[in-house]
């Protein structure tokens, strides 16, 4: 169930007819204020409503959905939803806002009065074959293996191995699902999604480094906000890095999924287990493309931790950075269990950051 693309020249000529199509504007309202400005005419979708919400019009209306990111996530996703709710004519705009500036596209301010355009709203639906949106939206048409420059986050619950010992497994599956609906949504609203689920903690993957670092802050704040209604909710780390990544199915005939290989999930997989309570550990890499960004103003807000850290398994040493939970610095220094020493016969290479 994807989507169809079209270009920036092909929406720039339907938007001339007398009958233009629907477009929408699919971003997180944190992009909105950043950057009020899009298509003129163009009606706003939240990613970040909870639950989401598309317009409810007669099924045969021609939609265009764009967005922002850099792999045109948040539009595939609004575009699937479209589908799923039973609309015929979806289309994403390929290559998102950039291409369309690109292309010398109009833009305007963006009037969130044109929600009130739209008279009737309909819950999204869970869409039951759960497909992954790399599938769908920047791999769609590859073939795979392909290698994609991309930002993994890493988030787990801290001692959840606890929650076993003080909870029946009802509970926890309970507390469980409440923590990983809340991920799942904040990735979903900065233009990510999950890789795979690990027992207590998640792999999920962004086109940039920039949506990661906003991802694992509302997820932070989603979670310390639903800690009031749910109290034996599980405290977080999370860890974050980019890089070349091989993306390709693994499996056989019968079973198979989407894997991601590459030095920034190992590194990042590594740094997880450093990371504070509540913290987000990242590397040099993640941080310069912060302070290259729009966002640059969240590059400051992370601390170096020199030296070096050399983590298990690598043979060159890892640029540390620490966003800790509050204003105490302290809570947020790296764990001295990964400066362990490579074994001798070790051949694993960490490429450079």
């Amino acid at each position: 169930m994807n989507p169809r693309g079209i270009s920036a020249r092909g929406l720039a000529r339907l938007l001339r007819e007398q009958l233009p199509p629907l477009v929408l504007d699919a971003r997180h309202t944190e992009s909105f204020q950043r950057t009020p400005v899009g298509i003129a005419g163009a009606v706003p979708i939240f990613m970040d409503e909870q639950p989401p919400t598309i317009p409810d019009l007669p099924r045969g209306v021609a939609v265009i959905v764009y967005c922002h990111c850099s792999r045109q996530t948040s539009s595939t996703r609004v575009a699937q939803w479209l589908l799923g709710a039973g609309y015929a004519d979806v289309s994403v705009l390929e290559g998102g806002w950039t291409a369309w500036l690109r292309e010398g596209g109009d833009s305007a301010a963006l009037n969130f009065g044109q929600r009130r355009r739209i008279t009737g709203w309909a819950t999204v639906k869970h869409l039951a074959d759960g497909g992954s949106i790399a599938e769908a939206a920047f791999l769609k048409g590859l073939k795979l293996p392909v290698k994609r420059e991309l930002a993994v986050l890493f988030v787990d619950m801290v001692d959840s191995t606890q929650l076993f010992a003080s909870h029946t497994p009802e509970q926890v599956l309970t507390l469980v699902q409440s923590f990983m609906q809340i991920v799942v949504d904040a990735a979903v609203s900065h233009c990510g999604d999950v890789n795979d689920f690990e027992g207590d903690g998640a792999l999920l993957y962004f086109a940039s480094p920039t949506d990661a670092v906003a991802a694992a802050l509302t997820m932070r704040a989603a979670l310390a906000v639903r800690r009031n209604a749910q109290p034996e909710l599980p405290q977080a780390r999370y860890a974050i890095d980019m890089g070349a990544l091989v993306i390709g199915h693994v499996g056989g005939r019968e079973r198979r999924g989407l894997s991601f290989i590459g030095t920034a999930v190992n590194t990042a997989a590594r740094l997880l287990k450093a990371a504070p309570v509540e913290g987000i550990i990242t590397t040099r890499a993640v941080v310069a493309a912060l302070a290259a960004s729009s966002a640059s103003d969240r590059a400051s807000l992370f601390h170096p931790f020199p030296p070096a850290v050399l983590l298990k398994g690598f043979s060159t040493p890892v640029d540390v950075f620490c966003l800790p939970s509050g204003s105490e610095l302290q809570s947020c220094e790296v764990s001295p269990v990964i400066n362990q020493k490579l074994p001798p016969f070790s051949e694993t290479h960490h490429e450079n950051q």
